[in-house]
């Protein structure tokens, strides 16, 4: 499969400003949950804060973890023009935000970053599909995670659609040398949840270790504790080779990373992971399902332990990278913020 090309109704790599052309520091406020749950979301509107206010931005956020709070911060957002970005893996909270957001001066941006959009839409009565496809256009930017997310929106927001992804390796900070045990592998999962396959990945190192007899597992789960995340602790409890944590730093994360030899990603769908991202720019292994698209380097298996194992001893199909991009959402809203400076300097001409 050849690799992804730009849109050419808007290209998936926005055009970088140049070193004459800098861009005054300008407002940004970030819809998220600024202290939220740990995972991929959390750790990408972090990374692209950080870039952002390196770059001198006025970065700030309205929390969505509370629709009653971010209503209520409405006002406050009133006095002046800024870039908003809205962070969502659930497509309903765009339709609930939607009412408010035409009436805040700037542009609107909304990023996609679930890998569920296709099975989000399919779930929805006939009814609510509309009116979730209708809120998208109050957004002046859609930023999605890959390409066939894009290809699921209508063609009425293809001029406004740009291909992200939700990794910039600019704010991962850079470590020590670190003692990289090639035995030694990590798997991440939400609460446990049936989609991260995690019980896969725990069968998986034991089939591993017929082979590899120091084999160890690390899993790194976030979320909530609830019944699946119990029933994972239950089922590793006795194993002295997995060792299972819950909210891990970012920072302990990377190290973890670092000192891995191979992260496993066995989910049945993925938007553009982060930890996948996160563990190739460390250096380590990737295996995941070939189920959804993965960066150039990860090497593809079936969700089958049995694949998996055979992935891990013998290496798995390389990934071409097709429908994934390398463009940061730093990079987006930095283009955004230059459309708009344009826009407002013709409109003062």
């Amino acid at each position: 499969m050849p690799a992804e090309q730009p849109n050419p109704q808007h290209a998936d790599q926005p055009e970088r400003r140049g070193a004459d052309s800098p861009l005054e520091p300008q407002r940004v406020v970030q819809w998220a949950q600024e202290r939220g749950e740990v995972g991929g979301v959390m750790t990408s509107h972090r990374q692209m804060t950080e870039v952002l206010r390196a770059a001198g931005h006025d970065v700030s956020y309205v929390d969505t973890g509370s629709l009653a709070r971010a209503v209520r911060a409405v006002p406050s957002l009133l006095r002046g023009r800024a870039l908003h970005v809205l962070h969502i893996t659930r497509l309903w909270r765009a339709a609930q935000l939607a009412p408010v957001l035409p009436v805040l001066p700037g542009t609107k941006a909304l990023v996609l970053h679930s890998g569920s959009t296709e099975g989000q839409l399919a779930a929805m009565r006939p009814a609510q599909r509309a009116v979730v496809l209708r809120a998208l256009h109050v957004f002046d930017e859609l930023w999605v995670v890959n390409a066939a997310i894009r290809d699921l929106l209508p063609e009425t927001l293809a001029a406004r659609t740009t291909v992200v992804t939700p990794f910039d390796a600019r704010a991962v900070a850079s470590r020590g040398a670190e003692t990289r045990d090639p035995h030694a592998l990590a798997l991440a999962t939400n609460s446990g949840l049936a989609h991260y396959n995690a019980q896969a990945g725990v069968e998986a190192v034991r089939q591993v270790r017929s082979e590899w007899p120091d084999a160890t597992l690390h899993l790194l789960a976030y979320g909530h504790e609830g019944a699946e995340l119990a029933r994972l602790r239950s089922e590793v409890a006795d194993l002295d080779w997995v060792e299972l944590e819950f909210d891990v730093p970012a920072e302990k994360v990377n190290a973890i990373l670092a000192r891995s030899g191979v992260l496993l990603r066995p989910t049945s769908w993925d938007g553009d992971s982060v930890i996948v991202r996160e563990a190739l720019a460390m250096g380590a292994r990737v295996v995941a399902s070939d189920a959804s698209p993965r960066p150039r380097g990860v090497e593809l298996a079936g969700i089958d332990p049995a694949r998996i194992a055979e992935a891990v001893l013998r290496g798995g199909r390389p990934s071409d990278g097709a429908g994934l991009v390398d463009t940061t959402l730093a990079e987006a809203a930095t283009h955004a913020l230059g459309s708009a400076r344009s826009r407002a300097g013709r409109s003062r001409r």
